[in-house]
Order: C-alpha cells, then structure tokens, then sequence
C-alpha cells in the first residue's frame, strides 16, 4: 500500500478538538505540515477533527476485557498487508512485541509520554531492554529518559524531544492568573485553589481574575466562587487564555513526567509558577519553581511579584522573548526522527557464496549476511566469484578473470545496484572500478574483509589494492593496527553475527554428550596438514595440549597433524555432542579477531574455551558468559575443572548464546554497516563500538 507511516495512539486517547489526551495533541502538532495522504492515524474513538478523517483509522470493535489486547490485534488484522516504512507507537509498549512480530522489517519508533516505570511492557529491566534493541526510543523529557536507563545498561543516544508550541504575538496583558489541566490533587488544584483564595481576601489584589480550564470527573476538591471554572475547552481556547494572562500556575503534586504548561504559557508572555517535580523544571526557563509546593509558598510567592507592577511586565516579556519550545524547533526534530532514511533498494553482494563443494559452509559469515539481507524489503542479487571464475576458466581466458570482470560490469549496467558488496573479492581489477564509477556515481561500494590482521597481512599490499574505490571498508579485527591514514579513515571493524535460522542448534540442552574436547580448523578442503613449507602454530599448541590433558580425556582435533576436517552438518554433529569446545586463531594481531569458528559455537550454545588474546572480554564477561585461556597449561587446567561441573557449563553457555543473539545477530550488524555508511553517530549504539 502507499501509505508510508502508521502512527498507534494510545486505547482511549481521543483526537477530537476538544477531548484529545496529550499524546493525541503531541501527534497532531506532528502532524501540521505532512501530507495526509501518506500516514495513518490510529486509534480507538471515531470522533476526530475533519481533516484527519480521511487518515484516521479507529477499532470499532469494544471489549470488556484485556482491551489493549484487542485493540492491537485488530491494527495488525486491518493493515497487515501496508507497507509500512515506519511505525510509531505512542506511551503503550504493551503494543511493541505484537507490533515487531507482525512487521518485522518495519522500523518502530516508540515515544515515552509518561514514566516507563508505570507503563505495562517497560517496568523491568529486561523489558526496557527489549524496547531499546527493536525501537527508536523518544523521550518527551530529560526526567523521563533518566527514569527508563535506570539501573539499565543503556548504549544507545535516545533523543529528547519537546513538545513545541507557536511563539504569539505579544499583547497587552490582564490581570489573569490561570490553571490548565484536571482538577485535582495530584495536578496540585488544591494548592492553587487555596493560595487564590487568600490572595482574592486582599483588596489590592481583588480585581485579579483567577480562571481554571479543565474538568476532573471524580472530583472531590470542592469549586470556590472566587474560580471562574471554564471546565475543558478547546486548546486554541486555552491558548487565547495564555495570551491574556500575566500568569500560569502548575503546583503539581505527582511528577509531572512532561512540562508543557511552562511551554505552552511562555509562548505566549505567560509567566510559569511550577512546582520542582518531574520534567516540569526542564521547561521552565523563565519563571519561578516552587522548592515545597505548598499553598503557603504560593500565596507568598503571588504576593511579592505581584507587588511590582512593572518588574512583573517585564519579566512577562522575557519569558516571551527568551521562549525557544517553538514548533519550528519540535518540528524539525520531528522530522530528523521520523525522516525518511536513504534506503538500499538493489544491493549487489559479490563474495563466495561456496556454491559448490556441496555449500559446506552454510555457516559462513557471507551467507549469513546474504540470509539477513534477504530479510529487508530490497532487490538482493549475488555473484558467487570463485565459484564463477572456476567454472568459466577457457583457452581465451586461462584464470576466468577477463570473463568474471565483464560479468560484474553487465551486472552493474542491467541491475544498477545501489549498494555493492564485496566480500574478498580481489578479482575486480582496477579499470572495471572506474567503469562501475562512470555507469553510476551513486553507486556504494565496500569491502568486507573477515581474515585476521597478521605480519602476512602487510605483506601483501594488494589486500585492498582497491580502497580509494571504495566508500567503506569493515574488517573483524580492531583496525588500530593499519597505519596508512586514508586507508584507516574508512575501516571499522565488524564482529561476526549470529543468525538464527542459521546458528539453530542449542546445544546447552543436549545431554549425554561423547566428546570432552573438541577443537577443528582447516588447512584447506580435505587436508589435515599444511602444504610443505608452510606452519601454523596451532598445530603445536595442540600437540602440546594433547600431552599434558590425561589419557582418559576424549579430546578431537580435527584438521590439523594429519587428521582430516569437517565440515557443514558433520560439524554441527561434532560441536553438539562436545562437552567444551575451544576457539583459538591463527596470526600474530588477534585483537577482537576470530574466524567465523567464535559466532558459530556460541551461537549454538556451546561451551567454549577462548583465548585470552582476542580480548573477546571486551564484550562478553570472562567469569559468565565466555571463559578465556592465556596458555596451552591455563586451558588444561581449565578443562579439566570445567568438565565436571555441567550445570556451570549450562548457566554460562546460556548467558553467553542469549548475550551474542542479543547483540550481535545478523540485523544489527546489517543495521552497523547502514549506519557507517550513512555516517550516522553509533559512538555508543552498538556493544562493540
């Protein structure tokens, strides 16, 4: 469907004119200058000003129980076919997981209206949690942003957004004193009905007119002859209000989670008296706070500034002057939240897919990317490189290469990709960069390379022969190392990821498992050894390691000293029937560095033995989630401790599986290299940045 954007009022919120709640009257004022034609509104009364009505969608449906229920299972039964480029749920994170399940590849963005700590679906930790991964959170205030990250590891730089109001023409004022809101204790009426009332007993004050606007439908604070009630009007009502009225008094009792009175007054010359609970102090630039909210506080507070004449229009004035809520401010914020981010529509992934060899590597951090790229609404072609080159070799074409650089130019005239990625690819020669240049100068190009950072690595400088082609490149080592500058400048560095319907196994629920220790690389496609002339210094660590553990230790491992790797499912046999299973890796710089080996048996739920090296610490905890080893002694002794305590095994082989699901599955790091690539900030979004 064409409409780009669902927004989910609150059950009950009313968007009529005159009995919209606040997040109604946020969204409308959202609303002002977008295309109604594009958006919908929905919510659960059909009452709603004219011009929405063509964009508003209401549950007609009524139910006496478990309404939200209701309520968000008939948005997903009405638009389940729309879509939607965004979503945004307003002060209900009820709605988020019915939402997410039902539109999974749309982004939700979800405003805080109220303290988190109230709301269904974000009182806990684990639930704050939750909303933090799936949605772009908004807070509507500082004290609400900080009520939600605490006690809670937050990574994220959630916004704050005001609501704005326009900023009126300054009048002449009257001798008005206003409260706006219910008429009740917690919105602090008593206060301000007491402290007017003794104010209306002195004569030199008597001419003050003291107006109320608002209703409370249990109320049980009692009218006053000396409160001209106008019960709920209209907000432009109100605002007409603020525009005459030298002052507004918001005494609330409870913390107010929002200011907008101080807002919505100043905008108008209205001097605010707030009392110091909530956010209402954040909004209240200009005029007074009241440090113990009584009526007597008030009442004296009313008497000296109101004494001053002069000193009182002036200050009116300020409050006018330095007024900066504006709508133009909370509409542009609006609209740098809401806006609509560059998509990928066509990317292109050049990279070996492993086609043959009876796709072995299913696992592989490549496929995994092609599986998660899948999942986005865009137009995903590959190009299995290797694979094509092998086939396509000829008497005019010795190496396949000529062949495979004009099929990537074909590609990029017919498909014009707006993204292409290449994964180690290095048969892309240099004049076919240019052509890819001139065919379409919008065109992406980055580079993802997943070997680990050696002496060998310098060597070969034609590792990234490339780089001033490309736009962004990613390594899966700390990229520290590289000194070349304008190389640097465009390398971040990228963790493997899990990817459920890949890393499918949990193997911390498997029982009666043969293998003690189980350990596999690969010096090739059936090779167990190195070819002559070649070492790699894990096949000594091990042969260390297999002398010092006990002969009663089942130990395997595979493809190193002559005993013949696995592969695919054979190694999923392997990994799952292993009690402890140990991730070391070759080369001399391993910081943050493992082959695809690390996500793979901690994405299964396997128990693993990590070396120290890799400073995987940096991410997981190294006493619950993943236990490191410094040497080929340290390791047996920690195996030999480790194998006989299963329980302990379970509990960290959980935490650690939960943990890299959590943060580093194969969404986030797709979401990682848009956001590079766009340069959006990320200092503090991601676990490992």
């Amino acid at each position: 469907m064409d409409r780009k954007r669902a927004i989910i009022l609150p059950y009950k919120e009313s968007f009529s004119d005159k009995n919209s709640g606040a997040a109604s009257i946020f969204v409308k004022e959202s609303l002002i200058n977008e295309n109604i034609e594009e958006f919908i509104v929905y919510g659960s009364k059909s009452n709603v000003n004219e011009k929405y009505k063509k964009s508003f969608f209401y549950n007609p449906y009524k139910k006496k129980f478990f309404k939200n229920y209701h309520y968000i299972k008939y948005f997903v039964k009405k638009f389940s076919n729309f879509n939607f480029e965004t979503i945004e749920i307003h002060n209900r994170p009820e709605y988020i997981k019915e939402i997410i399940k039902n539109f999974p590849i749309t982004k939700i963005i979800f405003y805080f209206h109220n303290d988190p700590d109230t709301l269904r679906g974000s009182k806990t930790s684990e639930e704050k949690k939750y909303i933090y991964e799936n949605c772009k959170v908004v807070f509507l205030s500082k004290w609400i942003k900080e009520k939600f990250e605490k006690k809670v590891y937050i990574k994220k730089e959630n916004p704050v957004i005001y609501p704005g109001v326009p900023k009126a023409n300054f009048i002449k004022k009257e001798k008005i004193i206003l409260f706006c809101g219910k008429l009740n204790h917690a919105k602090g009426y008593d206060i301000f009905t007491e402290a007017t009332k003794r104010l209306k007993k002195i004569k030199k004050y008597s001419e003050w007119r003291i107006i109320s606007a608002g209703h409370e439908n249990r109320r049980v604070i009692p009218s006053e002859n000396h409160i001209e009630e106008l019960g709920q009007i209209p907000n432009k009502e109100v605002f007409k209000i603020y525009n005459k009225a030298l002052i507004s008094i918001a005494p609330s009792t409870w913390h107010e989670p929002l200011g907008r009175l101080p807002i919505e007054s100043s905008a108008h010359g209205c001097i605010p008296i707030t009392s110091n609970r909530g956010g209402l102090p954040e909004t209240n630039k200009n005029g007074f706070i009241l440090k113990n909210n009584s009526s007597s506080e008030l009442f004296n507070l009313l008497l000296k500034i109101l004494s001053n004449k002069k000193k009182l229009l002036n200050l009116s004035r300020k409050v006018h002057k330095n007024f900066n809520f504006t709508d133009k401010v909370f509409l542009k914020s609006i609209s740098k939240i809401r806006g609509r981010e560059k998509n990928f529509k066509k990317i292109l992934l050049i990279s070996n897919l492993n086609l043959k060899n009876k796709k072995r590597l299913f696992y592989s951090f490549f496929n995994k990317l092609k599986n998660g790229l899948n999942d986005y609404p865009l137009n995903l072609q590959t190009i299995s490189d290797r694979d094509f080159i092998r086939d396509n070799r000829g008497f005019l074409d010795l190496l396949g290469i000529k062949t495979f650089n004009q099929l990537v130019l074909n590609k990029v005239k017919s498909f014009k990709p707006d993204l292409i990625i290449l994964g180690h690819t290095d048969r892309i020669s240099i004049e076919t960069f240019k052509k890819i240049r001139i065919i379409n100068k919008d065109t992406k190009i980055i580079k993802i390379y997943i070997d680990s950072i050696s002496d060998e690595f310098f060597k070969f400088k034609n590792v990234f022969y490339d780089y001033k082609f490309l736009n962004n490149i990613f390594i899966s080592s700390n990229p520290l190392k590289i000194k070349k500058d304008d190389l640097l400048n465009k390398i971040s560095f990228i963790p493997y990821p899990v990817d459920k319907k890949i890393d499918y196994l949990k193997s911390f629920n498997y029982t009666n498992k043969k293998i003690d220790v189980f350990f596999a690389l690969s010096h090739g496609q059936n090779r167990g050894k190195l070819k002559k002339g070649k070492t790699d210094e894990r096949e000594f660590f091990f042969k260390k390691l297999k002398s010092l553990l006990p002969n009663h230790i089942n130990s395997h491992f595979v493809g190193i000293n002559d005993i013949q790797p696995v592969w695919g499912n054979n190694f999923y046999k392997k990994i799952k029937n292993s009690k402890i299973l140990v991730n070391l890796s070759r080369g001399n710089y391993k910081k943050h560095y493992s082959s695809d080996r690390i996500s793979t048996l901690i994405g299964n739920g396997c128990f693993v033995l990590n070396e120290e090296e890799n400073k995987y610490s940096d991410f997981f905890d190294d006493k619950n989630e993943l236990i490191n080893f410094k040497s080929a002694v340290d390791l047996k002794n920690k195996i030999l401790f480790y194998l006989n305590k299963p329980k302990l095994r379970k509990k960290i082989s959980v935490n650690a599986y939960n943990k890299y699901h959590l943060y580093m599955n194969t969404k986030l790091i797709i979401n990682y290299l848009f956001d590079v690539i766009f340069k959006k900030e990320i200092k503090k979004k991601y676990l490992w940045t």
